[in-house]
């Protein structure tokens, strides 16, 4: 009785010990068949590092703006024994020449005689840019001597529009006369800043487009852009109506003719872009796994 208890318990041990490395089997590869799903998850992750390429591109681009103002530029030069006597006399012209714009230009466009030559339209008027009283002095065999006093006073006029700036100029030198010394009419451009930024627009464009086609041809595409600047200062090229020192002599005196134009302006950008090279395309075999 006794041994056939002991076979018996025995035969049950078997059974546990059967069962336990069945199920540590199962556990194993259980574990296994885990571990093999999990690499090979981890493979299909793309690696977080990339190559990036920098590049570098300046664009440019250029707007036209038609002039639609002239700025007449001009000193009233005296010189006199006196200091008080040179002022006197100085001022005298400033008069002239004030009384002459006031008399001629209107600071509204709807007081404008619109059916006449060209009209002197000047919102800001005429402004005084500086003044100063000078010693002038000879130097002689004796040493330096004073010679007198100069009496200087310089003056600026803006109009609207460009059809008055040759007769600008003969209106200021009429009321100088002699003692005015005329320093030249710049032509302007009310919109200038307008186009310039419009130009920037198009220089970033341009520096995109040559960007873009880079990156196609070396098979790259673009991440970023890393940075943009504005490069140098904006060039322009201007007329100008250079200096004339003649009075008017009558009233057949002939108009100075004054020929406006336009303005081109030009705006350069840098840009540096960072690529990376375009991701390979898998092959067909290789998506099907064969």
């Amino acid at each position: 009785m006794k041994l056939n208890a002991l076979h018996a318990t025995s035969g049950r041990v078997l059974a546990l010990l059967g069962l336990a490395v069945v199920a540590a089997a199962l556990l194993i590869a259980g574990a296994l068949r885990v571990n093999a799903e999990q690499e090979y998850d981890l493979k299909l992750v793309p690696s977080s590092t990339e190559q990036l390429t920098t590049l570098t591109i300046e664009g440019a681009a250029s707007r036209t703006v038609a002039y639609d103002g002239a700025v007449a530029r001009f000193r009233v030069v005296v010189e006199r024994d006196s200091a008080l006597e040179a002022r006197q006399v100085g001022a005298t012209v400033v008069d002239a020449i004030r009384d002459a714009i006031m008399e001629n230009c209107t600071v509204d466009e709807g007081d404008a005689d619109h059916t006449a030559d060209p009209t002197c339209i000047s919102p800001s008027g005429l402004q005084t840019v500086s003044f100063r009283l000078n010693q002038v002095w000879d130097w002689t065999e004796a040493g330096r001597v004073l010679r007198g006093w100069e009496y200087e006073y310089r003056l600026q006029i803006a109009i609207r529009g460009t059809g008055f700036a040759g007769g600008l100029a003969d209106l200021v030198i009429g009321a100088g006369g002699d003692s005015l010394h005329f320093d030249g009419l710049d032509f302007t451009a009310s919109r200038r800043a307008e186009f310039e930024r419009l130009a920037l627009l198009d220089a970033i464009d341009d520096a995109q487009s040559t960007a873009d086609a880079i990156a196609e041809h070396m098979e790259y595409e673009i991440v970023r852009v890393v940075e943009l600047s504005p490069v140098g200062n904006l060039s322009a090229s201007r007329t100008i109506l250079e200096s004339a020192e003649a009075a008017l002599a009558d009233e057949s005196f002939e108009p100075t003719p004054v020929f406006a134009g336009s303005e081109t302006v030009t705006s350069r950008v840098r840009m540096v872009f960072e690529l990376r090279p375009m991701p390979a395309v898998a092959s067909t075999d290789a998506s099907n796994g064969g």
